[in-house]
């Protein structure tokens, strides 16, 4: 798929979540066999169904960005689906501010350099469907894989999880359908597509990748597949919040590219962001 340059991807775990966006992004189905997942794409955008559950999510985003190698130096990756909540009522479009995984407790914050254009809520990621709605969070199965894999991949800006509720404390989980979900997803395009316009303008705003540093480090240390694409990703974000600055290594020069990742990560996470 060398001739499609896609900028957004987007991914569901359900064929009902998907449904009402292929159709309304006119997408086409990306043929061969044996493929793991369900992939859809057109001119600049690509949809993947993934399936339920976190590790599903996870290998989908994988698997997907690995299938479009020449994608957008700053693509926006987005989770699209639906979510338990205890009050929200059913239909309401969320994005996510807070990532947790129930499992590990491992946390993640989505940075919002802009306007959100409908509210946010903060969102539990678990194994099992959950049917009590003791936290005041959105409940749901995939997000914290969503995010854990993403944020490897592209700056955390422009990665988000995108929730439409579907049940809560008065309307039962056993009430969800297709024709529901579909309902509910057709009815917030224009919400997405508000979201993906915000997106786009801040990732017209966000400066190039230096091309000649991240060929001189893929030269210098041995990058796995997965690897490069998380390098690709922290220099794009150095660029963003330190502009041209140079690399001083200091004492802690790294030896592998696993030290030069950790490296960066560290220097990243103690710059305050300004845009």
């Amino acid at each position: 798929m060398s001739e499609i340059t896609p900028t957004v991807f987007v991914f569901c775990a359900l064929a009902c979540e998907a449904r009402p966006l292929i159709r309304a992004w006119q997408l086409k189905k990306l043929s061969g066999k044996g493929q793991p997942f369900a992939i859809y794409f057109g001119k600049d955008r690509v949809l993947t169904i993934s399936g339920v559950g976190k590790q599903a999510m996870a290998g989908a985003v994988g698997y997907t960005l690995a299938s479009f190698p020449d994608y957008a130096e700053l693509p926006i990756l987005l989770n699209v689906g639906i979510a338990g909540h205890p009050r929200y009522p059913a239909g309401t479009i969320c994005l996510a501010d807070k990532v947790v995984d129930a499992e590990t407790g491992r946390g993640f914050f989505p940075q919002f350099p802009f306007i959100p254009p409908c509210q946010t809520a903060p969102l539990t990621t678990h194994a099992k469907p959950q049917v009590d709605y003791v936290e005041d969070a959105l409940y749901d199965m995939e997000a914290s894989g969503f995010y854990e894999l993403a944020v490897k991949c592209a700056s955390s800006e422009l990665i988000h999880v995108v929730k439409i509720v579907s049940d809560n404390a008065e309307t039962s989980i056993a009430a969800i359908d297709e024709t529901r979900v579909e309902t509910w997803m057709a009815a917030r395009i224009d919400a997405i597509e508000a979201i993906l316009e915000q997106l786009n303008c801040l990732r017209q705003r966000i400066p190039v990748l230096d091309l000649a540093l991240y060929e001189q480090l893929l030269k210098r240390f041995h990058f796995s597949l997965t690897a490069s694409l998380r390098l690709r990703a922290l220099l794009l974000r150095w660029r963003l919040l330190r502009g041209e600055e140079a690399m001083a290594w200091g004492q802690e020069k790294p030896r592998s590219s696993r030290e030069l990742l950790v490296w960066l990560e560290k220097q990243l996470e103690n710059t305050d962001f300004c845009l």
